[in-house]
């Protein structure tokens, strides 16, 4: 009996062999190009100061990764989306200020022992899409030489006068790399998740902004590499506490997040109406979404399938709101939305484009390895508008459930508005229950 090859001998068994169609022409494409500029185009000889700086980089870069393990591997547990690595700090000051071989070697070696430190036993992600995106972070830092040389910024190391034309060298240059990198990133997600959302897989602003905040710091790292390489180590706390504020920032989001549809929570959107009534004089408006007959989805199709309808009405909710409007999730089947400085027609109209999308929305879903499309979904939403509806938050949930109560018993798939009730029956029914207690329509 022989013994079986080790895996890594067995190329039919490798992650890549399962991989979707067209990822290994895109990966090996992006490798083979990036592995080509480099050997093109590697840069000027080393310098001794070249050799100092790059050394400077890299321990501060490693000094970094191990005394940050507990907040990376945090942020990673949490990571829902492109993770904005901190250390593109010490990778982009070293594109800034290094021949691009050298530049290439310090994002290899720092990209390298994060991923064994942290992200290999935090994620344990198929090893050729560890290479893409660390290929992709090399073809940024290839990117920002030319650049900065297009720019007459060879060095960032000049006269005062000159400061402001290295100021936008830089800034362009990290444009260059974010997008780069970004970009190649999104493509490599969505091809593996075609689903998925584009705002999910571009980033969210905030991660956006974090990202330029990193560079911006390379930046600032650059300069002090370069003027004075031992200094550099005076970044490592900024870096640091940044980095535990980010996954602070995070933790608070995820609280605040419903899990299952990325939604608030209902804790969370009360909190949100409550500050509504503290701060406006004006008026607003809360509905109260109900998907109909969600059982029977779930009885056909299988839990798993419910959900993704639960994630596909969610973002479908989303889309008809503002940026600045709230929605969470209610209950299992319910949505809640806040609008403010809405009155009550503006309102409606919002319930009705909320109630024709989900009317017209097709789910794929997948069962036992079959495809499915489930269609033909509805949902009947209650508008409640303040003052009119209510005056406290109770009083105003009550009012939107009421009036969605009303509209499943007019035969679903229709919005009714509080206002919609005649006067004498809106008092006989006014909220006069504790807090919470609500009343709970058939679905």
């Amino acid at each position: 009996m022989t013994a079986a090859r080790p895996r890594a001998l067995r190329p039919g068994q490798w992650d890549l062999a399962s991989a979707p169609r067209r990822v290994v022409p895109l990966y090996l494409s992006i490798e083979a190009l990036a592995a080509g500029l480099v050997a093109f185009f590697p840069g000027g000889v080393p310098t001794e100061q070249d050799l100092a700086r790059f050394g400077a980089l890299l321990v501060v870069g490693c000094l970094q990764t191990e005394l940050s393990l507990s907040t990376e591997k945090a942020r990673r547990y949490l990571a829902d989306g492109p993770h904005i690595s901190m250390t593109s700090v010490w990778m982009f000051g070293g594109a800034v200020v290094l021949p691009a071989f050298l530049a290439v070697a310090l994002t290899v070696i720092i990209y390298l022992h994060l991923w064994l430190r942290v992200w290999w036993s935090v994620q344990r992600r198929s090893a050729y899409r560890v290479a893409f995106s660390a290929t992709t972070v090399v073809l940024a830092c290839v990117s920002v030489h030319p650049v900065l040389t297009l720019l007459g910024a060879d060095s960032v190391q000049v006269d005062s006068w000159q400061g402001a034309r290295v100021l936008l060298a830089v800034v362009v240059a990290a444009l260059a790399y974010t997008t780069i990198n970004g970009g190649l990133v999104a493509v490599g997600i969505k091809l593996h998740h075609p689903t998925r959302p584009w705002r999910r897989t571009l980033g969210t602003r905030s991660e956006n902004a974090l990202e330029l905040a990193t560079l911006s710091l390379g930046g600032a790292a650059a300069v002090l590499v370069v003027t004075q390489p031992a200094l550099v180590a005076l970044m490592l706390l900024p870096v640091m506490v940044l980095h535990r504020n980010i996954l602070m920032r995070q933790l608070e989001e995820k609280a605040s997040q419903d899990s299952k549809t990325g939604l608030l929570t209902a804790e969370e959107w009360r909190v949100r109406v409550a500050a509504e009534l503290m701060h406006t004089h004006e008026p607003f408006a809360v509905l109260m979404v109900d998907l109909d007959r969600f059982k029977r989805v779930n009885d056909t199709y299988g839990h798993m399938a419910g959900d993704a309808v639960l994630r596909t009405v969610a973002e479908t909710v989303t889309k008809q709101l503002r940026s600045y409007d709230s929605v969470g999730r209610w209950g299992g089947e319910e949505f809640a939305v806040l609008l403010p400085q809405v009155p009550d027609e503006g309102a409606r109209e919002v319930a009705e484009r909320i109630r024709r999308a989900v009317a017209e929305l097709e789910v794929p879903v997948s069962i036992d390895d079959t495809s499915h499309t489930i269609r033909h979904l509805s949902a009947s939403v209650g508008v409640a508008p303040y003052p009119e509806a209510g005056t406290t938050v109770d009083g105003l949930i009550h009012a939107a459930d009421t009036a969605m109560y009303r509209a499943k018993h007019a035969g679903r798939d229709t919005v009714v508005s509080w206002a919609d009730h005649p006067v004498q029956e809106r008092k006989s029914i006014a909220p006069t229950s504790p807090p919470n207690l609500r009343l709970r329509p058939p679905s």
